[in-house]
């Protein structure tokens, strides 16, 4: 009977392999993400992008403001956009990594933004860092940090 129960078990099919993750594809989908997140923060959608794009539990630090979760999150993007309807901005992925498990990702890029448009007030400009996470296959920010350049800083030519 133990023979029998082995000879069972060797033929027993293997479980399935995971599928490969591909990286590539996650990347751009996280780039992808974040230019529809743009457009919705171009078009002063608040509501759109926190519903769209935060988890629930999200963090969003800023030159000192920090906002935790997404009343918070909505409440100042609102708040932001009412103080500012002229402004403009616009932001520019530069990197985006995925890990191999395939559902967690950082991006960073640089933004530009200017609180009148064409207005006589100075924009400025800036990197951040977004932290993605993939749940039920979309990704979503969990932490989006991001600092806006010294006006030195900003004025000074790029080191090459």
């Amino acid at each position: 009977a133990a023979a029998c129960g082995a000879l069972v078990a060797g033929c027993a099919k293997p479980a399935p392999e995971a599928p490969a993750i591909d990286l590539a594809a996650e990347a751009q989908a996280v780039r992808d993400r974040s230019a529809a997140w743009m457009q919705l923060a171009q078009a002063k959608d608040a509501a759109g992008i926190v519903n769209g794009f935060y988890t629930a539990d999200a963090v969003a630090l800023f030159d000192g403001d920090i906002r935790k979760g997404t009343a918070e999150l909505q409440a100042g993007m609102e708040a932001e956009f009412a103080a500012t309807p002229s402004s403009t901005i616009s932001w520019t992925t530069d990197d985006v990594h995925v890990a191999a498990s395939g559902d967690l990702a950082y991006e960073r890029g640089s933004f530009s933004f200017d609180p009148d448009g064409a207005g006589e007030a100075p924009a400025n400009s800036g990197e951040f860092v977004t932290i993605w996470t993939k749940k039920d296959g979309t990704w979503s920010a969990v932490v989006d940090a991001g600092t806006a350049r010294k006006a030195a800083e900003a004025a000074a030519p790029a080191a090459g």
